[in-house]
């Protein structure tokens, strides 16, 4: 009876994290759906687990948003980026996490050692401590959740909040030493405190690079290092009660067509000007291999842009000829595609990506505030990774064999199609960490060494991106095994490592405010962001600290307001707490911000 107890309540926590909510909540709330003075701490742990992931996955689409990865739908910044942005990660650390972490320090005792809790517990808190600093500057803490003392308790220096967090990633570090699971659920590592371990050790060095601490960074040791180290939530392949699928699989595979608009500069960034065809006729160095595992077409030929088709039977000349075929624009389906290029992308790289991208890839450009057309069937869907959807295994050149090509590309989604939604949400990867200590030893004036980091961290991206392949069961493994060719890969990082080593340190800016030629830290950072896909948290750091790269793409309004220094804090909070002063714009910077500004924003 109490192992169908705990199943019951586990399952409601579980499906309560499925609905996502922009609402706020006050810091002295202490009610919990879990009697905390009854409740089995196993149970509680499980909640601040599924907390955690809820607060990160915000910050991972918030992320993602400024860093290109994903479409910014709104032309201002300051309506984009208010006071709803990081309430999720507020609410769940506030009025779930901290008063559930306390309920398992209130019952542990010698005879009920919860050393494992805990100090899984505490590196969860201290790493939404981080990341809180990260995106609203000062934050709440030392009074937080004591109304009896403080009922309006006051905003903390952010400084040392990071402090704070840092002395208590080491105190976790203490509790996990040793300590052993013993009937608690690890959703992410399954028990294995080293790994908990190494994971603590990475936010360490990740708040050292934010801060400057270049020598720190490129000495850490015992950190997250192979992708068996990896901090990520697991998603299942269930639909009902709850729905464990990957978020993005749901809103994607659908009987109406897909939901999500991918990124129109990240898809041409990946996918060039010919995809796999470039580089055959010498047009253009390899593609990246894990376009077809993140993108996953629909159509062959997007409004206003232009596809490939290869003469299968020899009706305009030699048989197997493949041709160039450019598109009439289409209001119906993309109004953007009847209008004429915003006059301040014009002479710009942005001038042929800002409406639609080449070969098939249709998505949106940075600030796209457009309405949802029918297109359902045409836009481009995520692929298999992260999100566990289908491989995009149709070549880059539609085979005509005298037939209407029609609208499509012949492989739409469909609902529990490809690997059914069986994806990641990823937190910390070993590539982010290459990643980091490249750009450690970049800014700390090592360039040998940051390529060396960087091509570390390429590899281990692609190779995790290869894996989820096996997701798709009914993907063409021929084509698959074809875009992750070892020579493919060998000549894409080669390439792109060449191209960093004769890159300037330091390059100047046109005047339409584009790099004349790319710099160093233009191409770590489009290869940082390439590998953050599916997750995109670090990207508005990397962003705000480097003031690269400096390729991304510019918004669609030409005044869209000033890029986001910090976001405003939750609505909620504000109006219940006379301590909180809201912003009044996104100018405050944190305190390791030293205000370098990207051109692109």
């Amino acid at each position: 009876m109490k192992n169908i107890y705990k199943l019951l309540i586990l399952t409601l926590v579980a499906s309560g994290t499925m609905f996502y909510s922009c609402e706020t909540i006050e810091l002295e709330k202490l009610e919990n759906p879990i009697a905390l003075t009854t409740a089995d701490p196993d149970l509680v742990l499980n909640r601040i687990q599924i907390d955690f992931r809820g607060a990160m996955s915000e910050l991972n689409f918030e992320g993602s948003t400024t860093g290109r990865l994903l479409v910014m739908g709104t032309r201002n910044y300051f309506q984009r980026y208010g006071s709803g942005t990081v309430s999720t990660t507020w609410n769940n650390f506030y009025a779930d996490m901290l008063p559930d972490i306390a309920s398992i320090e209130a019952a542990n005792s010698a005879d009920n050692d919860l050393s494992f809790h805990l100090g899984v517990a505490k590196t969860m808190q201290a790493t939404i401590m981080l990341n809180l600093v990260d995106w609203l500057g000062d934050i709440v803490y030392s009074e937080a959740n004591n109304p009896g003392e403080f009922p309006s308790p006051a905003l903390d220096d952010d400084a040392q909040v990071y402090a704070d967090a840092l002395a208590l990633l080491e105190e976790a570090k203490g509790y996990l030493n040793g300590a052993s699971a013993g009937t608690a659920t690890d959703f992410y590592y399954g028990g294995d405190t080293s790994k908990w371990i190494k994971f603590a050790n990475t936010m360490i060095m990740r708040s050292n690079l934010a801060q400057g601490n270049y020598g720190a960074v490129t000495s850490a040791t015992n950190v997250i290092s192979t992708t068996a180290d990896d901090l990520q939530w697991s998603h299942g392949t269930q639909d009902l009660s709850p729905d464990t699928r990957h978020p993005d699989y749901v809103t994607d595979y659908r009987s109406d067509g897909a939901g999500i608009y991918q990124s129109n500069w990240l898809m041409n960034l990946m996918a060039g000007d010919y995809g796999d065809f470039g580089p055959a006729v010498g047009i253009r160095p390899e593609v990246d291999p894990r376009r077809r595992f993140y993108f996953y077409r629909q159509n062959w030929r997007t409004p206003g842009s232009y596809a490939l088709y290869t003469d299968v039977n020899g009706l305009f000349g030699a048989p197997g000829t493949t041709y160039l075929s450019n598109g009439d624009g289409n209001g119906e389906t993309l109004q953007c595609s009847l209008q004429n290029v915003p006059t301040h992308l014009e002479f710009t790289p942005d001038e042929d990506i800002w409406c639609s991208v080449q070969i098939g890839y249709w998505g949106r450009s940075h600030g796209n505030d457009e309405g949802t057309p029918p297109d359902g069937f045409t836009r481009t869907a995520t692929s298999v990774y992260p999100s566990g959807g289908k491989f995009d295994g149709r070549e880059d050149a539609f085979p005509y064999v005298g037939e209407s090509i029609g609208g499509t590309y012949g492989q739409q989604v469909g609902v529990n199609e490809g690997g059914g939604g069986a994806g990641i949400e990823p937190i910390m990867l070993a590539s982010f960490v290459d990643f980091y200590r490249a750009e450690a030893y970049l800014a700390s004036g090592n360039p040998a060494m940051a390529a060396s980091a960087m091509e570390d961290g390429m590899r281990r991206s692609i190779a995790k991106v290869q894996s989820f392949g096996s997701l798709d069961g009914s993907a063409n493994s021929a084509t698959m095994a074809s875009a992750m060719d070892a020579g493919r890969i060998d000549t894409f990082v080669a390439q792109t490592i060449a191209a960093f080593n004769a890159a300037p340190a330091t390059s100047a800016l046109d005047g339409f405010g584009w790099p004349v030629e790319k710099d160093k830290m233009d191409i770590l950072g489009e290869q940082m962001l390439v590998a953050q896909f599916g997750a995109g948290n670090d990207a508005f750091n990397f962003v705000r600290r480097t003031g690269h790269p400096r390729t991304l793409a510019r918004s669609l309004e030409e005044t869209p307001g000033n890029f986001p220094r910090s976001v405003l804090y939750p609505a909620g909070e504000v109006s219940s707490n006379p301590s909180i002063d809201q912003k009044t714009d996104l100018a405050t910077q944190v305190f390791w911000d030293s205000g370098v500004t990207n051109p692109a924003n």
